[in-house]
């Protein structure tokens, strides 16, 4: 019993055995156990943890702001368990990772670590300590109750050790970063490190999450009041830009490293690449997204009066057209003047907003050709199913963190060079509205340094005033703040927290995946676009979908008060037609509130108490 792999053992004695793991980091990255003697290891050894490895992310396929052809993953179709890989993987780094932190500690207190001035000392323990809070944290964010490692431990105490309270883990985690702050400089210079700010951050991220409003709106206030941090000047340039103000933490791609490499999204972005460019686009946004974005007077879409059901694409906030290619439709007053534009050869003149790395973008069942800007010419549609079996299901098409080089692909191993965001200061702002409001405290004077800010910035640009939120009953701004995280942060992480922490996750993480369209939905090969010989009565709902301005849904879904559609009434069959189908079954349960101590973990150590469920 003893030889099988002990992930959370091996990580708790790396303080005693340095080099247990070598299995995440090669030597040369701070992994035996003669490492952190000078300058250049201690430095090494913390680089290294600045890895998605350690700061885990949580996957954008774990919530319901996309819509993907293929089988959900195991943690929304209920059957994580023990062994299941994230589980493992990031139980196990959590604990490597605290492990080096403490070796790292230990070198700079005691010395052995030569040649490092006293402001580097104090600031690599403040990074190390950051790191203990970070780990300590999200232990009890998805297990609860765990193990914790404040100084290291024998080999006889590994095998005995047990879990703490989570209320005890989070102190824990607390006091670390406490330390960090006392140590951090304010920010960061030009390579991404822990700062003051960010510590700050990340104890109102964890502090929300836990429900202890008074400690989440302090962290969040005294991150503001550092004033080290401002907002992007433009919401969709954020994704595709090097560098912004907002960042505290991310992850930045690179081409050139090992051929390619790049984070979450961008980790794989054949899968959101239009197939004009030979990709995959079998994954985009969800119909859920498209429904929870309010329209321009700051409603939502089933309560304004701006809302045209038969142009959904118009009037909605403007987050909406950088997180969702944007289309015209048939019922658009753009219409005409836009079909007029593509046959003058002038589109990416008139309507560049329309243009996704180097072609249009057009889902209309008819459109046969999109415009290609660099040639002048029209080419065959691959996006449409009036040239392709396998245009996306979804209609619906990313165009957050989308950058045109992503139609080189195959020269990055698939990935994209975007920086990910871990944290960045809208988060902070949006904790800090949170957290006052459930404290009962959240006037107009916090209103308008938090949720307004954003708001304004993302209609910075667009000639129109942004709806101001103004105060209003506890419930009410409940709704429009659970609302406002949605559409501000889709694709970056939160979404599956937030359903987590708002007790959310049964309802919405249970609900089926829509599509619109199935593969073998299309027009023969050679369609002209007018015709309607020879086609299939598949392609004709396709075809009547667009005419009678159903594109891409019928009618207008309820929203309810989180900000989410009901979209059931699409299933319905109206005169023969159903406007949407079941492509996959998702199903989250109680007991995946938390998730599942690793079975090998507990085989070696009967201490160790499983969680409810699993």
């Amino acid at each position: 019993m003893k030889k099988i792999f002990k992930s959370l053992l091996v990580g708790l004695l790396l303080v005693n055995a340095g080099c247990a793991d070598i299995d995440l980091a090669p030597l040369s990255e701070g992994s035996s156990e003669n490492w952190y003697r000078d300058v250049t290891e201690i430095e090494m050894s913390l680089n290294d943890l600045l890895r998605p490895d350690f700061y885990t992310i949580d996957s954008w396929q774990w919530d319901d702001d996309f819509e993907r052809r293929d089988d959900p993953n195991v943690m929304v179709r209920g059957t994580v368990t023990s062994q299941t890989g994230e589980v493992v993987t990031r139980w196990s780094s959590l604990y490597k990772g605290i492990a080096r932190a403490i070796k790292i500690i230990e070198a700079l207190e005691s010395g052995t670590a030569q040649g490092l001035s006293d402001a580097q000392v104090d600031q690599y323990i403040g990074e190390a300590y950051f790191y203990m809070g970070f780990a300590h944290a999200t232990l009890a964010t998805y297990w609860g109750d765990a193990v914790i490692n404040r100084t290291g431990m024998s080999l006889e105490d590994a095998y005995n050790l047990k879990r703490s309270p989570k209320a005890e883990v989070l102190k824990w985690a607390y006091d670390c970063f406490d330390e960090a702050i006392k140590r951090l400089p304010d920010a960061m210079s030009a390579q991404m490190r822990p700062t003051k700010s960010a510590a700050y951050g990340f104890v109102a991220r964890f502090a929300l999450f836990h429900g202890d409003w008074q400690k989440a709106a302090d962290a969040a206030k005294d991150c503001m009041d550092m004033g080290v941090y401002s907002l992007h000047p433009d919401y969709g340039d954020l994704f595709v830009a090097d560098k912004s103000p907002e960042l505290m933490f991310y992850f930045k791609g690179d081409k050139a490293y090992d051929g390619g490499v790049g984070y979450d999204v961008v980790k794989d972005v054949k899968q959101f690449t239009p197939r004009q460019y030979g990709a995959f686009c079998n994954t985009g946004p969800s119909f859920s997204l498209f429904c929870a974005y309010p329209c321009t007077d700051g409603l939502p879409i089933d309560e304004s009066p701006l809302y045209n059901p038969k142009d959904a694409w118009a009037n909605r906030d403007p987050r909406f057209y950088e997180v969702i290619a944007p289309q015209v439709t048939k019922y658009s007053d753009k219409y005409e003047a836009y079909y007029a534009a593509r046959a003058e050869g002038k589109l990416a003149e008139k309507f560049p907003e329309y243009i996704l790395m180097r072609h249009e973008c057009n889902q209309n069942p008819y459109a046969t050709t999109v415009f290609e800007p660099a040639t002048g010419k029209m080419v065959a549609n691959q996006d449409s199913r009036a040239v392709n079996a396998h245009a996306i299901y979804s209609i619906l098409m990313l165009k957050k963190y989308v950058k045109e080089d992503w139609a080189d692909y195959s020269l990055y191993k698939n990935s994209g060079d975007n920086i990910t965001p871990y944290m960045r200061y809208a988060e902070v702002l949006m904790t800090y509205a949170e957290a006052m409001n459930e404290l009962g405290k959240c006037d107009q004077a916090v209103l308008d340094a938090t949720i307004n800010q954003i708001r304004a910035r993302a209609y910075n640009g667009t000639g129109m005033e942004y709806p101001r939120v103004m105060e209003a009953p506890k419930e009410k701004l409940r709704s429009i703040i659970r609302t406002e995280r949605r559409i501000e942060f889709p694709y970056e992480g939160l979404r599956y927290r937030d359903l987590l922490r708002w007790r959310l996750a049964e309802k919405y993480l249970s609900e089926d995946v829509y599509v619109a369209m199935e593969a073998s939905q299309c027009a023969p090969a050679g369609w002209d676009g007018v015709s309607t010989d020879g086609l299939s009565d598949a392609f004709k709902r396709i075809l009547k979908m667009w005419d009678d301005g159903n594109w891409p849904l019928r009618g207008t879904p309820e929203i309810d008060e989180n900000g989410t559609p009901d979209l059931k009434p699409q299933l319905e069959i109206i005169d023969g037609h159903q406007q949407l189908l079941v492509r996959k079954n998702r199903l989250f349960q109680a007991h995946n509130y938390l998730w599942p101590v690793p079975a090998n973990d507990i085989l070696v150590n009967q201490n160790l108490t499983q969680n409810d469920g699993y």
